[in-house]
């Protein structure tokens, strides 16, 4: 592993150690998603910075942290890459932050969409794993259903950008979680 991945991963624990993933009944740390962002972008053949970037999507969002301290700690390019995929108006409404997100999602360097979408992918994934214990929607603020709507947007904007197999496990992960809610909603029904 490369020693800078290994600092964004460790500084990135410390700095999300008092969160946890939105999984019902169990306590999963958070650093399950920034590793799970990770494997995402190596997979895909991203070079460390853009790894790294990706272990600290969050950061500056959801913790104390600042872009500066990024910049100092990782680099430039690093911070740069966090800063295009922080939300920058955090009093603005969940809905207006996300509409906001996706009216500039095309306009973001490929690596930060890269960042964006490995990070929905790894989203999409818990929610698949998070069934095992319950339902998982019931642990977002705006429910399944807006939840569905702001990714299926996204996905909607995907046919904007070139071809590429992190867009399409996008498209097969978005389908999972509608498969798998299909699936529990005839099973409940």
């Amino acid at each position: 592993m490369d020693l800078l991945l290994k600092r964004a991963l460790d500084q990135a624990a410390v700095w999300h150690r008092t969160q946890l993933r939105k999984y019902p009944r169990v306590a999963v740390p958070y650093v399950s998603h920034l590793a799970g962002v990770a494997a995402i972008l190596s997979r895909h053949g991203f070079d460390t910075e853009v790894v790294a970037a990706g272990v600290l999507h969050d950061t500056v969002e959801d913790t104390e942290a600042t872009i500066e301290q990024v910049r100092d700690l990782f680099g430039p390019r690093v911070a740069e890459l966090v800063d295009h995929v922080t939300e920058q108006d955090r009093s603005l409404p969940w809905e207006e932050r996300k509409r906001q997100y996706l009216e500039h999602f095309t306009e973001k360097p490929w690596e930060a969409q890269a960042i964006s979408l490995a990070d929905k992918i790894d989203n999409f994934m818990s929610i698949v794993c998070a069934r095992d214990h319950g339902d998982p929607w019931a642990m977002f603020s705006r429910g399944r259903d807006a939840q569905l709507e702001r990714f299926t947007a996204l996905e909607d904007v995907l046919r904007e950008l070139p071809l590429h197999p992190l867009v399409d496990e996008y498209r097969a992960a978005l389908a999972l979680v509608r498969g798998v809610e299909a699936g529990a909603a005839v099973s409940q029904g």
